[in-house]
């Protein structure tokens, strides 16, 4: 099979998507492709935006989605990452759901997470550098396109490890 050779409806949608983190000192908006250099940490430092929301990007009832978010937010802190609320939406106005911005998140950590949680992607990254669209593969419903700034991974998680 040929690989597409645009973004699927997906795809797309997660490229064009608004991606905010609520800091101390205000709003920032991160973007694939977008350097994000709030000054929270020294440069250089991983970050990662994670969602527990709507696992392979199936709604799913608010109560489930709150409950796992929750989970998700406990697993960050325990490790020691610093958190602060973000936002994941549709530009148009559309869909919305929380998310939560870690600072000193390696990438591979944050995959390994957004695995366990049933998570098609995530955003990565390190202040001061371009932000990554990081996209899991078991979790991916059509095939690989070649997109700038987006990062095919390998999942790592079994069913049995998901929440």
């Amino acid at each position: 099979m040929q690989a597409p050779t645009h973004p699927p409806p997906l795809l797309a949608a997660f490229l064009a998507a608004q991606y905010r983190v609520y800091l101390p000192d205000g709003e920032q908006l991160l973007a694939p492709g977008r350097p994000f250099g709030a000054k929270i940490g020294a440069a250089g430092t991983p970050w990662a935006l994670l969602t527990a929301f709507n696992p392979g990007a199936l709604a799913r009832e608010a109560r489930a989605n709150d409950a796992a978010q929750s989970r998700l937010l406990a697993l960050l802190r325990a490790a020691g990452h610093t958190c602060w609320p973000g936002l994941n939406s549709d530009p148009r106005g559309g869909h919305a759901e929380r998310s939560v911005f870690a600072l000193g998140i390696g990438a591979e950590e944050a995959d390994r997470l957004a695995d366990r949680f049933g998570q098609c992607g995530l955003l990565a990254g390190r202040l001061g550098e371009a932000a990554c669209l990081r996209v899991l593969r078991a979790h991916w419903p059509l095939p690989v396109v070649d997109t700038p700034f987006v990062v095919w991974v390998a999942s790592v998680s079994t069913e049995a490890q998901r929440p």
